[in-house]
C-alpha cells in the first residue's frame, strides 16, 4: 500500500475523513468525486494524478453505465454487482434524501409511504416526509454508503454523511418495498441517526 503524497492539510483531512489513506484507495475513485469533497481542489488532484501515474495507477474512469443522480457532494459507494434494481433504488433514495431531490424522492416512494424514527411519532405521508427532508437538508461534503442489502421486499443501508464543516452524521435505514416486484416503490423506512 502506497501512502498519499503531500497534497496539503485540507485535502489530506478530507480524504482521511472517509477512510482514504493510500493511493490504491484513491485509484478506486473518479476525479469528479474527489473534486466535490470540501478541501480537495485542482492542485491536490494534479499531485494525486502524478503520484498515481508514478505507481502505474489511474483514477477510475467515468462509466457510460454510471447513472448516479447528480449531487453537489462526493458520493462514495460500490454496488459490486449492479444488476440489482432494488439496491439501485436504495442508493438513489439515499442520494435524493441527502441532496433534497424532491422529484426523485416522489418517484421512489409509494403514495402510502411511512417513515419511522424510533422514539418519535411515525410520519404517515409521503409529502410530509419530503417536506421534512427538505427542511433538514445539510450542506454536505461527502455521502459514504458503506453497505446496501436487499432481499425480497426488504432492504437496508448504512453510511456516513460528512457536512462541509466536518461534522459526521451516521445513519442506518431499514427499508420495505410495496411488493417483491423489482420496480416496487419504497413503502416504509425506519431510520436510525447519530449526529
Amino acid at each position: 500500500m502506497t501512502t498519499l503524497p503531500n497534497i496539503g492539510k485540507p485535502a489530506t483531512n478530507a480524504l482521511k475523513s472517509v477512510g482514504i489513506t493510500t493511493l490504491e484507495q484513491v485509484s478506486t475513485l473518479k476525479k469528479t468525486t474527489l473534486l466535490k469533497m470540501h478541501g480537495v481542489g485542482p492542485k491536490a488532484i494534479s499531485i494525486l494524478e502524478k503520484a498515481l501515474t508514478d505507481h502505474h495507477l489511474t483514477f477510475q474512469e467515468q462509466s457510460v453505465n454510471d447513472h448516479l443522480p447528480q449531487t453537489e457532494f462526493a458520493v462514495i459507494c460500490s454496488l459490486n454487482c449492479d444488476n440489482a434494481p432494488k439496491r439501485r433504488m436504495i442508493r438513489d433514495y439515499l442520494l435524493a434524501a441527502a441532496s433534497g431531490n424532491q422529484s426523485l424522492l416522489e418517484s421512489l416512494l409509494s403514495d402510502s409511504f411511512r417513515w419511522i424514527v424510533p422514539g418519535e411519532p411515525p410520519l404517515e405521508d409521503k409529502a410530509a416526509f419530503i417536506k421534512a427532508v427538505l427542511k433538514e437538508k445539510k450542506e454536505l461534503s461527502t455521502l459514504e454508503i458503506q453497505s446496501i442489502l436487499t432481499h425480497g421486499k426488504e432492504g437496508s443501508a448504512h453510511g456516513i454523511l460528512t457536512t462541509k464543516t466536518g461534522n459526521k452524521i451516521y445513519f442506518s435505514d431499514i427499508i420495505r418495498f410495496k411488493s417483491n416486484q423489482k420496480d416496487a416503490p419504497i413503502s416504509e423506512i425506519t431510520s436510525f441517526v447519530i449526529q
